[in-house]
């Protein structure tokens, strides 16, 4: 139980760096979504195509890949935040709703770090004698 919570609170803290990198580091543009891949379990990539600033056009693929929803359509223009060393690794903007997949593994690492500490100290302690 507690690898899950390690292994859980590393992917979350990984997923927000890489969202981090890209609002610090990126640059801010807009694009029109050209593709959504939809695998077995979810949304695996939401594809954009924008300009770079020294006008290249690129279709990027948004680093938000676990995602359960995408309130995006082939079509639409977003705001997104791409990687100028990288222009295929792309942070489409999605407000608060792009911090959740790492904020639920971090929330859930948390809980079952504190559980199976919990059940350790349970099995552990020593009876008490009245």
């Amino acid at each position: 139980m507690l690898f899950a919570a390690v292994l859980a609170s590393v992917a979350g803290v990984f997923g927000l760096s890489e969202r981090q990198r890209l609002l610090q580091q990126g640059v801010e543009t807009t694009g029109v979504v050209v593709g959504i891949d939809v695998g077995v379990r979810g949304i695996r990539c939401v594809e954009a195509r924008f300009a770079t600033l020294d006008d290249h056009v690129v279709v990027g693929c948004d680093v938000h890949t676990t995602q359960w929803f995408n309130a995006n359509k082939i079509g639409d223009r977003v705001t997104l935040y791409y990687d100028p060393k990288e222009p295929e690794t792309i942070l489409i903007s999605r407000g608060l709703w792009m911090w959740s997949n790492p904020a639920i593994l971090l929330a859930g690492g948390a809980i079952l770090g504190g559980f199976g500490v919990f059940i350790y100290k349970q099995s552990t302690a020593k009876p008490t004698s009245s």
